[in-house]
């Protein structure tokens, strides 16, 4: 059994801020409400003195918003929820690793389902010392591709590999359709490695919750039998992969 999860809130609407302290304190009593903040200075001098675990975000705040407030940090080691009114922040919300982006009003059970899945991916790494890693894990994300004419909503649970085209991406989905994006892997490597992809080869980022097995370390096998070669260079990658999935 973990310990207690700190949390800090982050909003600017008292509704919300009630409903949210409800829902936790009936529900998840072993989150411990540290503090609930309306404004970036609160916010950002409480998050560096009381140092939480857990953080939920309005975006847009009374003296500006969410990502002022990451700016404003060094850095964060610390999970996000965003919940907000404004969908169109989702993309940029992914630069920040969020936990979850909840829009509102919310569904009270999307944010069980959110915390539960957060505690006990937590319990199942933190005997392995494996904490970090449970990023990884959340898949509960959307991605806006830009494919030039327009901009596509796709699930990352949905997505089986990314392969790169030139200076182009191609997302290819569990639905057997695809997409071409026209942004590089480069891109979405770095954009995805705490969202459970992994860098099979130079070419190739693979979903890891669609890996059927594993090859003699030399080779992933999807779920949908396909055949992805591993490179010697993310050889060692995957055995750390391998050993925090046994």
């Amino acid at each position: 059994m973990i310990n207690s999860i700190s949390a800090i809130i982050i909003e600017d609407e008292k509704d919300a801020q009630e409903f949210l302290v409800s829902i936790l304190q009936k529900d998840f009593p072993n989150i411990q409400i540290q503090g609930i903040y309306d404004n970036v200075i609160d916010a950002v001098h409480n998050i560096q003195v009381k140092n939480p675990e857990l953080v939920f975000m309005d975006i847009e705040l009374i003296d500006g918003n969410a990502f002022d407030i990451l700016d404003n940090l060094q850095t964060h080691d610390f999970e996000i929820v965003f919940i907000s009114a404004h969908s169109e922040h989702m993309e940029r919300s992914l630069e920040y690793h969020t936990l979850n982006y909840i829009t509102k009003p919310f569904e009270p059970e999307r944010l069980r389902t959110t915390l539960h899945r957060y505690i006990k991916l937590k319990e199942r790494l933190f005997s392995k010392q494996k904490y970090t890693l449970l990023r990884e894990f959340m898949l509960d994300s959307k991605l806006f591709l830009n494919t030039g004419s327009e901009h596509v909503v796709i699930h990352l649970k949905d997505v089986l590999k990314c392969v790169a085209d030139g200076n182009y991406c191609y997302f290819h989905m569990v639905q057997k359709s695809s997409y071409l994006s026209s942004e590089s892997l480069k891109y979405y490597d770095s954009l995805l490695e705490t969202k459970g992809f992994f860098r099979a080869n130079r070419s190739t980022l693979v979903n890891i919750n669609h890996i059927h097995s594993i090859y003699k370390k030399e080779a992933i096998i999807l779920t949908n039998k396909e055949r992805i070669s591993v490179s010697v260079r993310t050889r060692p990658q995957l055995t750390e992969l391998i050993k925090n999935f046994a």
